[in-house]
């Protein structure tokens, strides 16, 4: 959590200082490439690095062989890209696009080498290390994004930013991983844990098309200035919520592998994990959705305004999105792949189907599916999934209806009484909107039926977290 502030406060930096040093056709050129380039992404890992850290049982040779034949594949995935470079560029009718992806498919082999390490360290709970790398992988990012940027290297900032951070990462990776690799050697159990890397990756391309499809279509149909700004929407969405669930997602995924045999323990372990998102994410989004005017002329400045509606629907997709996610760290830490590979179906089909009908109404209409069916899927997909899990629907409805009815009560008033004491300094907006947004959450708790236990129970957690 700590590396998460370090990383959010560089992210924001990011965003404020990268959208008034570059255009939004800079951001949506770039989100052409990556759309494309993160298909072929889907295959660097293969999974792997899950399988390490689900599987139980671990010996080097194993971990080795996979060190070596991620790096095979990170190879192999960098020469195709980037002799599909000149078809990407045709798809777009964008030729100065054919450059930008050959230098950003050096990073499929560039990250493939420290995949296992960096899995290594997780599965371990070494996280100190790992943290640090992808706290000065960010940081090499954005120096050299705003440098390059500031001297009008327009879209190339972004990409030569990408690609050191990523070389920076993997670097500290090796220094800070014991794993020194050997000449692989096939042993007992690698087979499964390749079968199980298999299916993951599987779920991850299925996963792609809905997490990409929005990028396509709009970049198709729309034009780079469009996807530029739906991209921003979409980095200042997501920004809290990974910023949130990454760090607890690390910790949870080995955690719960490791009790997996005992369900008392594992229903447990995840609703306080459930409990723990809900009372961060949700009053969070809440609170932005309803503020996203003065928050998106602070962060991105003037010329952004149309990002605000984009924004304020990926919202409401986000407010319960990071909950939501813990559906797939169940399936994976109980080693139900092919389950797994069954809900990314299903969830593909669903998004895909929405985008292509929201893409008619341009970047709002593609949001707005978007939250449409995460809503509409919620329940079906958590009573199928949850069937053969120690978990029902409910456990994940208990954690979260206290803090999501206080999280929409406190949005609905605190936006009604700012109509009346609103002034012309946005950021003093921002924080007396914030001020009086916590005490009608905190108000709107209390009041409920078991809101007083819910918050001792929260109180007790984060002491725990504290310990």
């Amino acid at each position: 959590m700590s590396a998460r502030i370090v990383t959010i406060i560089i992210q924001i930096t990011s965003i404020i200082v990268l959208s008034r040093l570059l255009t939004p056709t800079d951001f949506g050129l770039i989100a052409m490439v990556t759309a494309i380039t993160a298909f072929m992404g889907i295959f660097r890992d293969m999974g792997l690095s899950t399988a390490v850290i689900q599987k139980k049982n671990l010996v080097f040779d194993q971990i080795n062989t996979l060190f070596w034949l991620n790096v095979a594949i990170g190879l192999g995935l960098t020469g195709l890209t980037a002799a599909l470079s000149p078809y990407i560029a045709d798809f777009y009718s964008r030729p100065e696009l054919e450059p930008v992806v050959v230098l950003l498919s050096t990073t499929f082999f560039i990250a493939s080498l420290g995949a296992q390490h960096a899995a290594l360290m997780q599965r371990d709970l070494n996280l100190k290390p790992k943290v640090i790398a992808d706290v000065l992988g960010a940081i090499f990012t954005l120096v050299i994004s705003i440098t390059m940027a500031y001297y009008g290297y327009g879209f190339w900032s972004l990409a030569w930013g990408t690609v050191i951070g990523v070389l920076v990462t993997t670097l500290l990776y090796f220094k800070g991983s014991s794993f020194v690799p050997k000449r692989p050697k096939i042993v007992k159990g690698t087979r499964d844990l390749i079968n199980f890397g298999a299916n993951v990756t599987l779920f991850e391309l299925l996963n792609y098309f809905h997490r990409n499809l929005d990028n396509i279509l709009i970049g198709r149909v729309w034009g780079p200035l469009v996807l530029g700004l739906y991209t921003r929407a979409y980095q200042l969405m997501m920004l809290p919520i990974s910023s949130l669930r990454e760090p607890i997602n690390a910790i949870a995924l080995p955690v719960l592998s490791r009790l997996q045999d005992q369900p008392e323990l594992y229903k447990s372990y995840y609703k306080n994990i459930a409990t723990l998102l809900a009372f961060l994410s949700m009053p969070l989004m809440a609170y932005l959705v309803v503020n996203a005017e003065n928050i998106i002329y602070i962060a991105l400045g003037k010329g952004w305004e149309d990002v605000v509606p984009i924004f304020i629907l990926l919202g409401i997709s986000g407010f319960i999105q990071a909950v939501a996610s813990l559906r797939g760290l169940v399936l994976l830490s109980l080693g139900l792949s092919q389950q797994y590979i069954l809900w990314g179906m299903v969830n593909t089909l669903a998004v895909s189907v929405g985008f292509l009908i929201g893409i008619r109404w341009g970047a709002e209409g593609v949001a707005l599916s978007y939250a449409i069916v995460n809503y509409a899927i919620l329940y079906p997909s958590l009573w199928y999934f949850f069937k053969r899990t120690p978990l029902e629907p409910s456990d994940f409805f208990r954690p979260i209806v206290v803090p999501a009815i206080a999280s929409v009560g406190a949005a609905l008033l605190s936006s009604y009484l700012m109509q009346s004491i609103i002034s012309h300094h946005l950021l003093m907006n921002l924080v007396v909107s914030g001020v009086l947004f916590l005490f009608l959450f905190l108000f709107l708790i209390v009041v409920m039926p078991t809101g007083i236990n819910t918050l001792k129970n929260f109180k007790s957690l984060i002491g725990a977290l504290k310990a």
